[in-house]
């Protein structure tokens, strides 16, 4: 409005300007030439010529009846000029043509004059003044008028501008909103405008797709960090299996041979300690070597129970709340009274397969490790049975929680690995973990460790459920690689 009204008001004025100047000049000048022909008839068909005291009292009622300031005749011989003229007014060589020229604010007219063979000429000068004042005074109020309709139609336009603009201001702070996730906030504004009702239902209609696309990206974002994180989970554990699988067959392998050793010790041992006599120095010293041998072959089976050398593995359904009372019963007699055992068992908890003894050596290697993680400074060791549903299914979980002194990202990338121990040497031979992770792999299991620098550890066995029609016994074939088939 601003720029139309500084290139539109302009033009109005000087055009306005002109036509008011023009017509007020020609009429002037249409009026004083036409008092001049009336004064020059005057002179012509009266007798004002014959005498000069007639012709001065003409020139002066030229100068009273009209807007004249100057009256002169010349005459060949002597000039007569009125006396009531505008004092000091000099007559100029020739007559105006237009009005305001030479700058005298006079309007001067020559008129010849023809009585009974006696020729004149008759000069009339008239006040431009009036009339210049008059075109001021047209001005200034063609300037207020234009003044007075540029500022109604800016008022007027600020009115009808805000007027239009409130629902579309209305619209972008609702899409303001909505950008902010208030997604559920229509896009619609109160106003009469057909166009920005069609508006707002348009982009109420593009948020709706924007917020549909917005939440499939959403859920298709949270579905791939989750296949994301669980791929990273397989291959860090598929690292793991590919490492114990040659520890592992090493490990059979050279529990055999051992065990082989063991065997003829333990018999002739046993042998000489029946021939002995009762108490002796020499009894003595044979039960120690048979006490010896009999903690080797504990090692031992813990050895063939890392390689998976059993073989057959009978998985029945079982219960594993049963299974965790069945190792509290064995594993609280054992825990020192600065570490508090706690139990949190879930309800309607579906059954899984596996052996039963194996499962409990499993819970009581789980808790031998938390319990060892809090032997110095104490805790609370939690041991719990829970079931974790989501998209892909239900998982029955069995976790073992302690308060202790945690692990770093290095230590629990090996814990699992066969002799691989954090504690002092003597103090456990590091096959704890890798035995539960063996037997946790034969029942179709997997063991996932959340834990940090001083914040405890957590063991999750992650079970799938047993099928409801499942038949009472299932026997898997364990091989020395560690895979159940």
């Amino acid at each position: 409005m601003l720029a139309a009204h500084g290139i539109l008001l302009p033009l109005v004025f000087f055009g306005l300007m002109h036509v008011v100047e023009r017509s007020q000049i020609e009429q002037f000048m249409e009026q004083v030439r036409g008092f001049a022909r009336v004064v020059a008839d005057e002179f012509e068909l009266g007798n004002a010529l014959d005498s000069p005291e007639r012709s001065q009292a003409l020139l002066d009622s030229a100068i009273l009846r009209g807007d004249g300031v100057y009256a002169e005749l010349l005459n060949p011989g002597h000039d007569i000029k009125s006396t009531l003229g505008l004092a000091g007014l000099k007559r100029p060589l020739h007559q105006d043509l237009d009005f305001g020229q030479d700058g005298d604010e006079t309007y001067f007219i020559m008129l010849p004059l023809d009585h009974a063979g006696h020729q004149a000429e008759l000069w009339l000068g008239f006040d431009e003044r009036t009339l210049t004042a008059q075109i001021a005074e047209a001005r200034s109020r063609i300037l207020a008028t234009l003044g007075a309709y540029f500022l109604l139609t800016m008022a007027l336009a600020v009115l009808v501008g805000r007027w239009l603009s409130r629902p579309l201001i209305e619209l972008q702070q609702r899409s303001r909103r909505v950008a902010s996730g208030d997604y559920a906030l229509r896009l619609d504004a109160a106003t009469s405008l057909r166009e920005v009702v069609e508006l707002g239902l348009d982009l109420d209609r593009m948020r709706g797709e924007l917020v549909g696309v917005s939440e499939r990206l959403r859920r298709e974002i949270a579905a791939k960090e989750a296949i994301e994180s669980e791929r990273r989970v397989l291959e860090v554990q598929l690292r793991r299996r590919h490492r114990l699988e040659t520890v592992g067959t090493l490990a059979g392998g050279v529990a055999h041979e051992f065990n082989n050793a063991l065997v003829p010790i333990i018999l002739y041992t046993e042998s000489l300690l029946m021939d002995a006599a009762p108490k002796s120095s020499e009894s003595e010293q044979l039960e120690g070597v048979l006490s010896a041998a009999k903690r080797a072959r504990d090692i031992v089976r813990k050895v063939l129970a890392f390689s998976r050398e059993f073989d057959t593995v009978r998985l029945e359904r079982v219960s594993l709340q049963s299974a965790v009372d069945e190792a509290l019963k064995l594993f609280t007699a054992l825990m020192p009274a600065s570490i508090d055992v706690r139990r949190e068992l879930a309800d309607d908890v579906p059954m899984v397969l596996a052996d039963e003894s194996l499962l409990t050596q499993l819970v009581m290697n789980l808790c031998t490790n938390a319990y060892q993680a809090m032997q110095v400074t104490g805790g609370v060791l939690t041991l719990g049975v829970g079931v974790e549903r989501g998209a892909a299914g239900s998982v029955v979980e069995l976790y073992v929680r302690d308060t202790g002194h945690g692990m770093d990202t290095a230590t629990m990338e090996r814990i699992f690995e066969p002799f691989f121990t954090t504690r002092e040497v003597g103090s456990g031979t590091g096959l704890g973990l890798a035995v539960a992770d063996g037997i946790a792999t034969s029942f179709g299991a997997s063991i996932i460790v959340d834990s940090s620098p001083g914040q405890g550890a957590t063991f999750r066995v992650r079970f799938p459920p047993a099928a409801t029609a499942d038949p009472k016994v299932t026997v898997a074939k364990v091989h020395p690689a560690g895979n159940a088939a």
